[in-house]
């Protein structure tokens, strides 16, 4: 498994994709979702998507320097078709609209249908925090995607319905939640294929509705499922999903999960706060840092260090990576320098 730093990563993604008549502002907004999951640790959502994204532009799926449409719009809101061009750049698109609409109107909503996947969601809320406001965002699968069971089924449903919130704190790294309404991304189940290592239990249940730890059955002719997250709960993480498909998909009018007629992509919502119309930064800083302070001085059990915070193992992770390169399984990295 090769150790590789950001900066060569970043120079063999801008390279395949420029090689396919890629602008050079869209690879390098497409390389940096990819790479920045990388560095903080989301190797699901890394450059394990760069051999995807070849195939997909060579199969005309992904259409580069595809224009971002306005279909409504107003002061505050506003619905976006993104004709099925890079994610990342779609999303990044939004995201910056969201931002300039809420300095203008405190609060700010932007809908996106027809994206193809964004990856990492908490990139994208980062933006926003990075502008000291407070960011929501959900996707969906655009209806497709279905590999997570309802709680209590045994089929597939729903897609993984990620939610990402970044808050901003003055000084300091934002608070970020970046997770999915299932008990893991998929793609941390292609992850573990690529290194041949079983999946926890608890992850996958198979088509009679056992568990299983074997990844090659997520992609079987009767795939196993993912199940929503929350164990005994599940019905917390069911119930969810459930809500981010109806914001990402039936409001954006992308679509819910369903059987037919979808194609895989992301529905996209977002949410930005302009923390500023509502009190001065400092002070809101401030009393985050307190609520920190506080949540962090709770007694620990015996095997923790420390209490971390939302987005905190990802930050330690980005300067584990910077000092001795970000891990890259030998299935991926093979993938990638047959693209070279």
């Amino acid at each position: 498994m090769p150790n590789v730093t950001a900066e060569e990563l970043t120079t063999i993604c801008l390279n395949v994709l420029q090689k396919l008549n890629v602008s050079l502002s869209e690879s390098e907004m497409v390389t940096r979702s990819m790479v920045d999951a990388n560095r903080v640790g989301h190797d699901s959502h890394g450059v394990i998507h760069l051999p995807k994204y070849v195939r997909e532009l060579e199969e005309g799926l992904i259409q580069p320097n595809a224009p971002t449409e306005t279909i409504h719009e107003s002061a505050s809101i506003a619905v976006l078709d993104g004709n099925w061009g890079f994610g990342p750049v779609i999303a990044t698109r939004a995201v910056e609209l969201a931002i300039h609409k809420a300095r203008l109107t405190d609060i700010s909503s932007v809908a996106v249908s027809r994206c193809n996947e964004v990856g990492r969601l908490g990139g994208y809320a980062f933006l926003a925090a990075d502008a000291e406001m407070i960011a929501l965002l959900m996707a969906n699968d655009h209806g497709g995607g279905t590999c997570v069971t309802p709680h209590g089924g045994t089929e597939g449903r729903l897609s993984t319905n990620p939610i990402a919130c970044a808050v901003p704190i003055e000084g300091q790294n934002p608070i970020v939640l970046d997770m999915s309404t299932s008990v893991v991304a998929s793609g941390k189940i292609r992850v573990m294929q690529h290194r041949n290592e079983p999946v926890p239990e608890g992850w996958l249940i198979n088509a009679d509705g056992e568990p299983t730890t074997d990844a090659d059955n997520f992609y079987g002719m009767s795939p196993a499922a993912l199940l929503p997250f929350g164990g005994i709960a599940g019905h917390k993480g069911f119930g969810l999903s459930v809500i981010v498909d109806i914001l990402a998909g039936a409001l954006t009018g992308a679509g819910c999960s369903r059987s037919v007629d979808a194609r895989v992509g992301n529905g996209l919502f977002v949410l930005v706060i302009n923390v500023a119309s509502f009190r001065e930064f400092p002070g809101f800083s401030a009393e985050i840092c307190r609520f920190i302070e506080y949540l962090k001085s709770a007694k620990r059990v015996a095997d923790v260090d420390t209490i971390r915070m939302p987005g905190e193992r990802g930050w330690d992770e980005q300067r584990k990576r910077e000092r001795d390169g970000i891990p890259i399984d030998a299935e991926t990295w093979q993938q990638i320098q047959a693209l070279l």
